[in-house]
């Protein structure tokens, strides 16, 4: 069962032509968003002022949106193209019928990556919003829609992942740092073909965000790099050297010509 509060009701129904703009003249896909799509109705906003819940750091406010299909399928471009224009965090409660699905992305790290549960009785639809903050009420959302555990890329303790408290090895800050390139590459495409001010704006928001956490990460790197426990393991064994610095090659010049040197392994 699906039991929002009151408060939080909108119900506005989107013309499909609201979305037309970012089919950018894809026949394949205006095609899929015709024959697939009846309706898409905005439900309802979980916010501070609807639900009188604080604001998550991730997560400000949460979009509930209502799609309604002419058959028993929808595509994830469906759904991201309906997700741009939203703006916003948002769970979607797709209908067929008697039958229904629940769909939320993942935004820990900008990328619309969605999940969904298996086609049920509409009955059987089931969304409790439980935490103390929004983004734990949208963490605790995509538990129930996953039925696993987080993702990897959510953090419930709310930390960036840039947090100086965090302490990570340097491959896994590769790891990041190859993340949020991919990310700033795909926002400057989007960015470049908006239209919209405000969302041009957001979209460089994000772009100057993901730059200020690559510079954090590179600078923690090399504080890292400069701790004794590293250094001493650096001058260990090849295999110990690969524990601590896998697949990364480094040179780093210090203050009054202090160096160090790591080369590829």
């Amino acid at each position: 069962m699906i039991d929002l509060p009151g408060t939080t009701n909108v119900y506005r129904p989107m013309p499909k032509e609201l979305f037309y703009k970012y089919l950018h003249d894809d026949h394949r896909l205006k095609k899929i968003f015709t024959d697939e799509i009846s309706s898409i109705i905005w439900m309802a906003t979980l916010s501070t002022e609807t639900m009188a819940i604080p604001k998550g750091i991730q997560v400000t406010e949460i979009a509930i949106i209502e799609i309604v299909l002419k058959r028993q399928a929808i595509s994830p471009d469906i759904i991201e193209i309906i997700d741009r224009e939203i703006d916003r965090v948002a769970v979607f409660i797709v209908r067929y019928e008697e039958w229904g699905q629940l769909w939320c992305g993942d935004y820990r790290s900008y990328n619309r990556n969605y999940y969904q549960t298996d086609w049920m009785l509409e009955d059987n639809l089931n969304l409790k919003l439980d935490g103390g903050n929004l983004d734990l009420i949208y963490q605790n959302i995509v538990i129930q829609i996953t039925r696993k555990p987080l993702p990897a890329n959510f953090d419930s303790n709310h930390k960036q992942a840039t947090d100086s408290s965090e302490v990570l090895m340097p491959a896994g800050k590769n790891e990041q740092l190859e993340r949020l390139e991919a990310t700033i590459k795909k926002l400057d495409s989007q960015m470049n073909q908006e239209v919209q001010f405000g969302k041009q704006f957001k979209l460089a928001t994000e772009i100057k965000q993901a730059q200020a956490e690559i510079k954090k990460i590179k600078q923690s790197m090399t504080t890292a790099l400069e701790s004794p426990e590293i250094a001493a393991a650096t001058e260990a064994s090849g295999e110990n050297r690969r524990s601590f610095l896998p697949n990364l090659y480094l040179k780093i010049q210090g203050d009054r010509n202090k160096r160090y040197d790591y080369s590829l392994l």
